[in-house]
């Protein structure tokens, strides 16, 4: 008779538990389903992002007073550098602004080393009565979804005459980082994770640590094992499925699109621009210098038979191999085939290469595609930048002569740009004509400075931040 009274309490006891358990988990679904109604817990567009460094920190700009009394607007984000303009604009005033990531910002080289710059030091040239006010606000790392949040940021505060939108080599940081978490995660990180995406969490955790903090350029949200993980672990751990890619390809087009509403609704000329990659970059490493050897052993033909038959055994290659293999095989046929001086096939292949690449590390064809897309059903002004390096670049490949990596522009590369975006401007009736100045002129004089320096120079209006070797200009490393 006890044990059976025993029996009873304990299942009295765990259908207590398991009942307390149940209107608990009732209880959160229903505050969640009201919180979310009610629009509070949100995520907040501009801290979207799961990586903390792709955050947005709004205002980016705070007043401040010159040592002259002159009020001024100043960047505050530590990831930007110290740039200022009047707080009342001038009627003699050009504001412009440029958005993007690191390749807008320029990583790599001093703020010298920018299409900004260069468009900034032309304008003045062309219109030395008024006031150019240039403001460059690429951050590394951001994708266009930020950019579009300081775009609608600009537009509504700060008075924008022209803004210039260069973005999309970043787009896939976000879901390969969120891929590498899950493949890697544990269940209790996994429970932790799903809890932190619900506004319940976002309201307690906005209330106990108040407003976010603008990370500085030392601050990671990474551990040390992350910042070591390599290419080859990440592409190991994550597979990008083809509708995953196009998803993020249909909203890339979608946010861009957007960028071109916020500056149209308030009456300002958007110079949209396709983001270029260099085609001749493959990876960390060259090929090996003995790749043709291990292709095609035979040396006793003549050498340029030995890459023709090398470009039918990679042809072979690649319609037998899935497509994230055959980019390594496209990228070797391109090199194979521009040996042999066939251009535009070793154009397509290079383009090929950089489309199947599984890495997801450069701006894709189609992301161009879409902005000029876009540029064309909005009636915007377009800077064709992948076209335009093409069509200056030897062989019309774009390679290490614009970019020293695989997205960021050499000293030569930002000029290039820039004068092209100055002549859509020009064109399109965003800037007066300027009797005296030609951009190709200054395009040239600087090509020319370029190739006589031997050193860096300490001028600061000057410096461009590649040492004393002045190979370092284009040195990939």
């Amino acid at each position: 008779m006890a044990e059976v009274q025993k029996d009873s309490s304990l299942a009295a006891n765990l259908a207590l538990v398991v009942g307390s358990l149940l209107f608990t988990a009732l209880l959160l679904a229903a505050l969640e389903g009201a919180l979310r109604f009610l629009g509070l817990g949100a995520p907040d567009e501009a801290q979207a992002s799961r990586l903390k460094y792709q955050q947005i920190y709004l205002p980016i700009f705070e007043s401040a007073t010159r040592p002259d009394g002159q009020r001024i607007l100043h960047t505050t984000d530590s990831r930007l550098p110290y740039q200022s303009m009047l707080k009342e604009k001038p009627a003699s005033g050009l504001r412009v602004f440029t958005f993007g990531g690191s390749a807008t910002a320029g990583l790599g080289f001093s703020p010298n080393v920018t299409f900004a710059r260069h468009l900034e030091r032309m304008l003045e040239r062309a219109y030395p009565d008024r006031l150019v006010e240039m403001i460059n606000l690429g951050i590394v790392a951001l994708a266009a979804r930020q950019v579009k949040v300081l775009v609608e940021d600009v537009c509504r505060n700060y008075s924008p005459d022209v803004v210039l939108i260069y973005s999309g080599n970043n787009e896939f940081l976000e879901i390969h980082a969120e891929k590498y978490a899950a493949s890697n995660a544990n269940p209790i990180s996994r429970i932790t994770d799903l809890m932190a995406q619900t506004h319940i969490y976002r309201l307690v955790d906005r209330l106990v640590r108040g407003a976010p903090e603008t990370p500085s350029l030392a601050q990671q949200n990474l551990s040390s094992a992350d910042l070591r993980m390599t290419e080859e672990a990440l592409i190991r751990d994550i597979e990008m499925r083809p509708e995953e890619i196009e998803a993020i390809i249909q909203r890339y087009e979608k946010t861009i699109d957007g960028m071109a509403t916020a500056c149209q609704q308030i009456q300002t000329p958007v110079v949209l621009m396709t983001v270029a990659s260099n085609w001749r970059w493959r990876g960390r490493e060259d090929l090996p210098e003995d790749w043709l050897n291990a292709l095609v052993p035979t040396k006793d033909i003549p050498l340029a038979e030995r890459y023709r038959q090398a470009i039918t055994l990679l042809t072979e290659r690649i319609e037998s191999s899935p497509l994230d293999e055959r980019y390594e095989w496209q990228f070797k046929r391109a090199v194979a085939a521009e040996i042999l001086g066939e251009f535009q096939e070793a154009r397509d292949d290079y383009r090929a290469s950089m489309n199947n690449d599984p890495h997801l590390r450069r701006a894709l064809d189609a992301f161009a595609q879409r902005v000029r897309h876009v540029a064309d059903n909005r009636g915007t002004h377009l800077v064709d930048v992948v076209e335009t390096l093409s069509a200056q670049a030897s062989h019309c490949i774009i390679g290490f002569d614009e970019f020293y990596d695989y997205v960021h522009f050499t000293p030569r590369g930002v000029v290039q740009v820039a004068t092209e975006a100055f002549r859509v401007m020009l064109g399109g009736g965003i800037l007066p004509e300027s009797a005296g100045f030609d951009p190709d002129d200054y395009a040239q004089e600087r090509f020319a400075w370029q190739a006589e320096l031997t050193e860096d120079p300490l001028d600061v209006g000057e410096w461009l931040g590649f040492g004393f070797d002045s190979a370092g200009i284009v040195d990939r490393d």
